[in-house]
């Protein structure tokens, strides 16, 4: 996965992390191991993720929040009867998700509220697909940043 240059990079930044952070030394050698000897297996264990998330399906997470963030607006600027009816429910902590994954990385960095759903029945999938309707929906009545209540309820219908 690393090429040769790459992994000595690695390597040098752990040997600089060692220095920083004498308390987890053992840590970063382990690491250094890892790196020096092309364990791709163990690369996870790096805190290095494996896979990637594609522009596209970034940019589908980018529009969920955006849909999400206009209900928000609407609901906190006066389409009050219906802010209760739809928040932003991840798309599943328990399950390993790459949708979800950025999603919670952009909603730290933002400070987008959701709700991590814990249920059993919180399928990832299912909420995606949820949310590409609503998406659909939104598309059609021209992606407004200001929604009415009907609007609203038209979305999430």
């Amino acid at each position: 996965m690393f090429n040769f240059a790459e992994r000595l990079i690695l390597f040098n930044q752990y040997e600089i992390l060692k220095k920083l952070d004498p308390a987890k030394v053992s840590l970063y050698e382990r690491h250094q191991e890892v790196v020096e000897k092309g364990f791709e297996s163990l690369y996870e264990d790096l805190g290095i993720s494996t896979t990637t998330l594609s522009k596209e399906a970034a940019q589908e997470i980018d529009d969920i929040l955006a849909l999400f963030r206009a209900i928000r607006t609407s609901t906190s600027a006066g389409a009050t009867n219906v802010a209760g009816i739809m928040k932003f429910v991840s798309f599943g902590p328990s399950q390993p998700n790459d949708h979800f994954a950025y999603a919670d990385f952009l909603s730290n960095i933002l400070k987008f509220p959701q709700e991590a759903s814990t249920s059993a029945g919180n399928r990832p999938e299912l909420q995606l697909e949820k949310y590409r309707a609503m998406l659909q929906r939104w598309n059609e009545i021209g992606r407004k940043s200001e929604l009415s209540a009907d609007q609203i309820e038209h979305l999430v219908a």
